[in-house]
This record gives C-alpha cells, sequence and structure tokens, in this order.
C-alpha cells in the first residue's frame, strides 16, 4: 500500500485506501466544478456587462432547459457519492462473513481510554500502548463510561463516537507491512478539561507477537491483583 500524497496520514488498511480514492475523487469533482463555475461567472460578467451604449445592461431570460440539466448533473453525482460513501460505511461497521475478529472492547473515560481484551486483559492509555495483529480483522466495540468521546485512528480513516449507553463499532485489518510501527489514536470530540491529553497508541505487531503480548499482559495484570 502506498499513499496516493504524503500530506495524508499514512494508510495502513485496504479500507483506508478506498477512503482516499474517494476522497480525491470527491476533490476532483469539486475542483472541477469550481474550474467551471468561476470561468462561466468571470465570462458572464464581460459579456453582459454594462456598457456605455446600453447602461442597463443586457436583458437576460431564464432557460428552463439549461436549468434542469445544471441540477441533474449535480444531483446525480451527489447521490452517487452518497451511495458510494454508505457501502464504505457499513463495511467498515461489520467484519467479512466468516471472518473470525479479534475484538477489543474500547471505553471512553475522562479522560483515558480503556481497552479490554476477550481472554481478560484490561489497558488504560495511561500505559500509552494497544497493540493489534497485522493481517487479521480487529473488531473495536465502542462506548462511554461518562460523556461523548471521539475514537479516532487517523491511519485507518475512520472516526467513531464513543457515547454513553450505547455500542458502535468498526473492524480494521491492517497491512503486515506495517508490523512494528506505532500510530496515534486521539479523541476527537471536544470532552473536557483534559481532552487534549486523552490519546493511545495503537501498535502493529504479528499474530505470534500479539499472542505473546497478551500473555504477557494477562501474567502481569494477575500479580498485581
Amino acid at each position: 500500500m502506498h499513499n496516493i500524497a504524503s500530506w495524508l496520514p499514512t494508510a495502513i488498511t485496504h479500507m483506508s485506501q478506498r477512503v482516499d480514492r474517494l476522497f480525491y475523487i470527491v476533490l476532483g469533482i469539486c475542483a472541477l466544478f469550481f474550474v467551471v463555475v468561476e470561468f462561466l461567472l468571470v465570462l458572464l460578467i464581460v459579456r453582459y456587462r454594462r456598457t456605455r451604449k446600453n447602461r442597463t445592461g443586457k436583458a437576460v431570460h431564464g432557460n428552463k432547459s439549461l436549468e434542469i440539466t445544471w441540477t441533474l448533473i449535480p444531483t446525480v453525482i451527489v447521490v452517487a457519492i452518497g451511495v458510494i460513501s454508505l457501502r464504505i460505511v457499513y463495511a467498515e461497521q461489520n467484519t467479512p462473513v466468516g471472518a473470525t475478529a479479534n475484538t477489543i472492547h474500547v471505553t471512553g473515560h475522562m479522560w483515558q481510554w480503556e481497552f479490554k481484551y476477550s481472554n481478560g486483559v484490561d489497558v488504560s492509555s495511561w500505559d500509552d500502548t494497544f497493540e493489534v495483529p497485522a493481517g487479521q480483522p480487529v473488531l473495536f466495540d465502542i462506548t462511554s463510561a461518562d460523556v461523548i468521546h471521539g475514537f479516532y485512528i487517523p491511519s485507518v480513516r475512520i472516526q467513531q463516537d464513543a457515547l454513553p449507553g450505547r455500542q458502535t463499532r468498526f473492524w480494521v485489518n491492517v497491512d503486515p507491512k506495517y508490523i512494528g510501527k506505532s500510530f496515534p489514536v486521539p479523541c476527537d470530540q471536544f470532552c473536557g478539561l483534559a481532552h487534549s491529553k486523552m490519546r493511545a497508541t495503537m501498535k502493529v505487531v504479528s499474530p505470534a507477537e500479539y499472542r505473546q503480548w497478551l500473555a504477557q499482559q494477562l501474567r502481569k495484570q494477575q500479580s498485581s491483583t
């Protein structure tokens, strides 16, 4: 996987690549319409300007066919973008059929993230880092213990609100080429005085290292209780 542009965060999943492609398609469409509209604006200002011979300017009447055309074309484009966006959103919320995901329960607190794994390991973002296996689906079940937080992983192009009393979710499958790399996980919803300090780090490891890390964390947790 390669980034289309270096000014975006590293795209570490196939899904984030799809989001980037959609972003550049929308950006290109907006840029095209901007150029066309500005060109026509300048052209019409010059062509139909008031002159010494015609102090009131040229009277221009509406063109129904033209108005229908410039209404239908943007409508079709917006609907198409909406459909594609919805497909990506729903694909991010449900793991592929037949795939067994590593589930991590995420809880937002004022002001830290808590990560609970299926084997009982409980990691707080005060510890800074939580780990995920590369090349395997990882499902994040997200909620909040107090106020609304925003669970955001820029490198996978996904943000999901953590809502009190409600479960939201998304899944990721990180490319194995990023094993050993770490990526920031900030809170992107203002949630109080220490909002700016509410961040965690996601480290990508191999499946074997992931199992070893879980076992080590479980032993550490059991010895401290």
